[in-house]
């Protein structure tokens, strides 16, 4: 039995939630079972809807030391064989007290995990360039899976055809489960008055906690050319027919990669940024700013991305090629792999 630690909610979004299923699912699939636990009951009915065990530990997701009192009892009880932990907001006596008790995995996007575990995982594409220190060096006896290899994307994203076309019509736009900021619908309102942009089709993904849903929607209503997609339950075929990418720093561009949709990329967080920045410095995706630093102004470079994308068959090809070098969706599998024979380990 595997246990999971992961939230979901109004704040954070699904990012966290939704790579830790794809790793469910694949343990599944080997014949582990898993049970996952979560501060609130926000994201219990997607978790039902996908016929997952799930606990509420009626904790704060910012506060997992807090949760200690209630978890550690549980683990001594009921005896997991590994705990795999998935938040910005794990600590070192957090990880420490749970190592004591669990052999202990965790997802680090930061580069800053404040203990030593049994297993690291970074799948960003700078993963393999951070010094953990001790734990790089092997001497804590810490598994290091780092790369975009080990990208948690669901079965849906591997082996997918993609055909970049001769025009590019269709546009994919998403900043996340959450957007607080309305970034779509704010890049949405200077694509639609731009004379070129106005003239493709928009295709917007709202998460389930996407606070800006009523805008989206009236704006869809009077245009046409605006669909709103949400609650999908294939983006990739989604991804596959959209020309060009408009989206947030995240998991969603190791999809994208997966399915070969050139990527124009923006950050609004500061764990975004660094892969934004990343696919920028290695030129496999177009680069359309930092909300956080230049605030508004982003969106009129992301306008001039888009346009130049979708006028360079050529770019959006080499685009297409590299991120499909890069992510070949089997990430969960060898995530599933490498937790199963951990815990098979004597």
């Amino acid at each position: 039995m595997i246990w999971i630690r992961a939230d979901a909610n109004k704040e954070i979004g699904m990012g966290h939630l939704m790579r830790c299923l794809s790793v469910a699912k694949a343990l599944k699939a080997r014949g582990v079972d898993v049970l996952f636990l979560m501060a609130d009951d926000e994201a219990a009915e997607l978790l039902s809807a996908r016929g997952q065990s799930y606990r509420v530990l009626h904790s704060h997701y910012r506060s997992l030391e807090a949760e200690l009192p209630t978890l550690l009892p549980m683990i001594s009880n009921e005896k997991p064989d590994l705990f795999l932990v998935d938040s910005y907001s794990v600590t070192g006596p957090y990880l420490e007290q749970l190592h004591s008790v669990v052999r202990t995995a965790c997802i680090d996007d930061c580069g800053q995990i404040p203990a030593p575990v049994d297993i690291l995982i970074n799948y960003n594409i700078y993963g393999s360039q951070i010094d953990y220190g001790p734990m790089a060096a092997g001497a804590s006896g810490t598994q290091l899976l780092l790369g975009p290899s080990y990208a948690p994307l669901r079965p849906e994203f591997a082996h997918t055809a993609y055909n970049v076309r001769e025009e590019a019509r269709q546009v994919l736009v998403t900043a996340g489960g959450s957007d607080p900021y309305d970034l779509s619908g704010q890049f949405l309102q200077r694509a639609l008055s731009d004379p070129d942009a106005c003239r493709l089709q928009y295709h917007v993904v709202s998460g389930a906690f996407h606070p800006h849903i009523a805008s989206l929607c009236e704006t869809a209503a009077q245009k046409d050319n605006v669909h709103i997609h949400r609650n999908v339950t294939d983006m990739a075929s989604l991804m596959q027919s959209c020309d060009i990418a408009v989206t947030a720093g995240g998991s969603t561009m190791y999809e994208l990669c997966a399915v070969g949709v050139p990527i124009l990329s923006f950050s609004f967080v500061e764990n975004q940024r660094r892969i934004v920045e990343c696919f920028r410095e290695k030129k496999i995706s177009a680069y359309g700013g930092d909300y956080v630093k230049d605030g508004a102004a982003i969106f009129d470079d992301l306008l001039a991305g888009l346009k130049e994308l979708a006028a360079d068959r050529k770019l959006r090809q080499e685009f297409s090629q590299k991120e499909r070098n890069l992510v070949d969706g089997q990430g969960a599998q060898r995530l599933a792999c490498a937790l199963t024979a951990s815990i098979q380990k004597p």
